[in-house]
């Protein structure tokens, strides 16, 4: 057990602050998840200040001894962290202190806790999107794996939530697939721009020890160290980056929630949920309720305007460093955990949930979803220009509404009617199924063009 931390940061010209000062200024409750980072980031300055012979090599043998006790204690929660040091770092400080005694005081030469923050922060985040990118991931496979399952599964494409053409469920679930994979990009950007170390620019002008930067972007993994100290302690774009991209994800997953809602009502009844994932009511005995998709749409609704909270923390903040910067933390570890759960809630979904087959089909039928397809029939094959095709076949759905029938329980004789020329081929034509493959271009609903489409996904998630 380690000895009780005593408080290691004071000033001359303030001693002692108030109880509510105390409580303002204090974050351990919230920084203490940099537990790791920091460590990390401490063992690899320990080794540039070795290097300077600032540390000797047995000071600097007695610290990573000293942090390694550190992190076997925090493991077996052996620690608990004193808001009376503020913040992870100074808790780690002062642990340090407790063990190895007045060794630990060196540790803190050539930084500042400004641009110790910046860093820990920093890999955290490459951290957190390396974990997001692996659970998008697997998300996207049990996509793939249901788009494979309901390649002949058709459903009614909508514009306006309304019936517009039919397609395949395989193409309807790929376009979400398409979605992820633009946010996995999204994440490659953020890394991008993360992925510069601060250390070495100490408080605000940079340190006055020559510390070796490639044997601390070595060690913490960065590819290269910030170029301005100012920038450096003072940046949080990449918190925003990040955020922004959770943003989208949370968008596409708050679409894909909003959808399955709607197909799992009795009005639609195109999708069943697992009873894992829905509820029932507390009075009406016959509902089963999509609870965990009305959470994820609920909470991805919030993570949205995580990234707004964040740009109004750092909005107008002159150069480099302030207290404000305190906020970002609890903004983007509470958004990172919320989607975290919500990936993980969609991806069961998918996996345990099943898709309706032929109801889709009978919607399509019953809101004459191959209009566009009679129009088409007249244009190809009677030479008609698509306006007056257009208006041809509205005619005749008005019709067919107006008599309660479908459009292939209309006769030849019927059609006809308005335009003499129409001939047997038009049922062809009215055929949902047909529509579907009767698509051309790459991006269509085209059973076979999808089939490619998977295949190209498949390869793309084996990258």
């Amino acid at each position: 057990m380690t000895k009780k931390n005593k408080k290691i940061l004071s000033t001359s010209i303030n001693k002692k602050t108030s109880e509510l000062m105390d409580a303002i200024n204090t974050s351990i409750d919230i920084d203490s998840r940099l537990f790791n980072q920091d460590i990390k980031v401490t063992k690899a300055h320990a080794l540039a200040l070795n290097k300077l012979k600032i540390l000797s090599n047995r000071e600097l043998v007695k610290i990573q001894k000293g942090l390694n006790t550190i992190v076997k204690n925090h493991s077996d929660k052996k620690i608990k962290f004193s808001r009376e040091n503020e913040d992870i770092h100074m808790n780690i400080e002062s642990l340090l202190h407790s063990i190895i005694g007045e060794t630990a005081s060196k540790i803190h030469t050539g930084r500042s806790r400004n641009d110790q923050v910046a860093t820990d922060t920093r890999l955290w985040v490459l951290e957190s999107c390396k974990n997001l990118k692996i659970q998008i991931k697997l998300m996207m496979k049990i996509i793939i794996k249901q788009s494979k399952n309901n390649q002949s599964n058709i459903i009614p494409g909508f514009t306006h939530l309304q019936v517009a053409q039919p397609v395949t469920l395989a193409h309807h679930l790929m376009a979400y697939f398409e979605m992820f994979k633009r946010d996995l990009s999204q994440l490659e950007f953020v890394e991008k721009m993360t992925d510069e170390n601060p250390l070495g620019s100490a408080a605000l002008a940079g340190s006055n020890y020559n510390l070796d930067t490639k044997l601390l972007n070595k060690e913490l993994g960065f590819s290269k160290s910030k170029t301005n100290s100012l920038d450096a302690v003072s940046d949080r774009d990449f918190c925003v980056y990040f955020l922004q991209t959770l943003s989208m994800v949370s968008l596409h997953l708050g679409k894909m929630s909003s959808e399955l809602i709607l197909w799992s009502s009795n009005l639609f009844d195109l999708f069943s949920i697992s009873k894992n994932y829905s509820t029932g009511s507390s009075i009406m005995p016959q509902k089963r309720n999509p609870d965990s998709l009305e959470l994820i749409r609920g909470k991805t609704n919030i993570i949205r305007n995580q990234s707004s909270s964040l740009l109004n923390v750092l909005s107008n903040l002159p150069l480099t460093y302030f207290k404000d910067f305190q906020e970002d933390k609890k903004i983007i570890f509470d958004s990172y955990d919320d989607l975290k759960l919500c990936i993980n809630v969609m991806t069961e979904v998918l996996k345990e949930s099943s898709f309706n087959a032929n109801k889709g089909l009978k919607i399509c039928e019953d809101n004459f979803a191959s209009a566009t397809d009679l129009a088409d029939y007249l244009v190809l094959e009677k030479n008609i220009s698509f306006r007056d095709s257009y208006k041809i076949i509205a005619s005749i759905v008005n019709y067919a509404q107006s008599n309660k029938k479908n459009m292939n329980q209309l006769s030849l004789g019927e059609f006809k009617k308005f335009k003499h020329t129409i001939d047997r081929n038009i049922f062809q034509y009215i055929d949902i199924k047909n529509s579907v493959t009767r698509k051309k271009t790459p991006m269509s609903t085209n059973p076979k063009k999808v089939i490619k489409v998977i295949k190209e996904a498949e390869n793309f998630l084996k990258k």
